[in-house]
């Protein structure tokens, strides 16, 4: 079976070359990109994005807890970025809540004290 499927010249595109396809399709058909519209992806191109920021500032500054400062406020944004229903909305609140707590947590210790790149 597995070798019928591995050699089949469909089974690349029936799975998995699909995804490519549709967002190559998605990209070229509409003036508007096909990441603004899925959340998933949105969100993953912010963290990585985020990431990178927090890697250039850290190794221009030589302050590697850049990302210390963010730890805790970030996550809540990225769940808000990926409310689509009732369910990932809760899930947001609740993430906002306990990131609120962390937050708290790290300013009551000193955490934000000096913020300065």
């Amino acid at each position: 079976y597995l070798h019928t499927m591995s050699t089949s010249p469909d089974f690349c595109k029936d799975h998995g070359g699909f995804l490519l396809d549709e967002l190559i399709s998605k990209l070229s058909s509409s003036s508007e990109s096909a990441i603004i519209h899925n959340p998933y992806q949105s969100t993953f191109v912010t963290c990585n994005i985020i990431a990178i920021l927090c890697f250039l500032i850290s190794s221009f500054t030589g302050n590697f807890s850049q990302v210390d400062k963010l730890w805790s406020i970030v996550p809540a944004m990225y769940a808000w970025m990926c409310v689509t229903d009732a369910r990932t909305a809760l899930m947001a609140f609740l993430a906002t809540l306990w990131s609120v707590r962390l937050t708290y947590n790290f300013y009551r210790r000193g955490g934000y004290d000096g913020w300065a790149f």
